[in-house]
């Protein structure tokens, strides 16, 4: 009886999983139905499996580059797409439209007058047999209407310059403003498109930084990481770009034209505050899925992981935002030209 006992202890024994077995049940045990959360509940628990989410069979398990759209890019588009609607026929820009518009009326309202009276005087010197009709504008009839005449054109032709002068600064507002609202409103994409299209910079950046630790898939780690962190952080980030570059069209700019530079100097250093916060808490998870022993300070200019992630960012959205500025500012020059 006893050996029987123990044999049936031993049966039952609980196994310990295998980290590829640990993965792949706490993505079968996350609750709910939407894919993108539940990876990034797994992610957010368990960044040091990661390791082995290549070699594990999860169904509904999203790639990391389309784990990173789903997270960071998506949501950017779709704000941007918002911002875009709401700002693109507002500011400053279409203020300067509405009263070249005015102008514009005013104008032809002054100078119809001048025509109409013109025309008016024209009239009674031709009807009237009168010579003190006239004289007191020319010293004959036909010196008379000649003059009126000549006043009557010369109000039609400045009426049509002017028209064409303000036909031309409302053609390159027009074309301002459209170029303005699309690069207000897709500068922030650019930031997120960056955050995804840095992993290549931090892939080859890391195998030159830890030559002797196995980093293969540093960019795949960071583009889990960084959007399984970043979804809110993102989100911040967005609403702080749309609120500097388009807050003049929602009537926001009154705080910071009050306060002058020292407003955006403490605006743009907290910005860089919580960006570099977020660069330091992926730079830490990536420590941990690769592998890799931490012994320094995380804030301090040792954290190698950190200054590759910043630098790889960086450089990634400068060369996207230049290549973004320099497209607007193509559609600004042909949208001026055609419209």
């Amino acid at each position: 009886m006893e050996i029987d006992h123990l044999q049936t202890d031993e049966v039952f024994e609980p196994r310990e999983l295998s980290p590829p077995e640990q993965l792949r049940q706490q993505w079968k045990q996350q609750p709910g139905f939407i894919a993108f959360a539940r990876q990034k509940n797994v992610i957010d628990q368990n960044a040091e499996l990661l390791a082995y989410a290549g070699g594990v069979s999860m169904p509904g398990w999203a790639s990391p580059r389309a784990f990173a759209i789903q997270g960071l890019v998506l949501i950017a588009a779709m704000l941007s797409f918002f911002n875009w609607y709401l700002t693109h026929d507002r500011g400053k820009l279409q203020d300067e439209l509405v009263a070249l518009q005015a102008s514009v009326q005013a104008e032809r309202a002054r100078q119809q007058g001048i025509i109409d009276a013109a025309q008016l005087e024209t009239k009674r010197v031709l009807r009237s047999t009168n010579p003190a009709v006239w004289r007191r504008l020319a010293g004959s009839r036909d010196e008379a209407l000649q003059q009126l005449r000549s006043s009557e054109e010369y109000a039609r032709q400045s009426l049509q310059q002017f028209e064409e002068q303000a036909s031309e600064r409302g053609r390159d507002l027009r074309a301002r403003q459209r170029g303005e609202a699309i690069a207000n409103s897709g500068t922030p994409v650019v930031f997120s498109l960056a955050l995804v299209l840095a992993a290549g910079l931090v892939a080859g950046g890391a195998r030159r930084d830890f030559p002797r630790s196995n980093v293969r898939a540093a960019g795949d780690f960071y583009l889990y990481l960084a959007t399984a962190y970043g979804v809110w952080p993102n989100l911040v980030f967005l609403l702080f770009l749309h609120f500097a570059l388009s807050g003049a069209a929602y009537g926001l700019s009154g705080l910071a034209e009050r306060t002058g530079p020292l407003f955006w100097i403490v605006f743009w250093a907290g910005f860089y505050l919580l960006l570099l916060r977020y660069f330091v808490v992926v730079a830490r998870d990536m420590y941990k899925a690769l592998q890799i022993r931490q012994y320094f300070n995380e804030w301090s200019l040792e954290n190698k992981m950190l200054l590759r992630l910043h630098n790889s960012f960086w450089a990634a959205f400068a060369v996207m935002e230049a290549a973004f500025l320099s497209l607007t500012y193509l559609f600004y020059v042909v949208t001026r030209r055609f419209a």
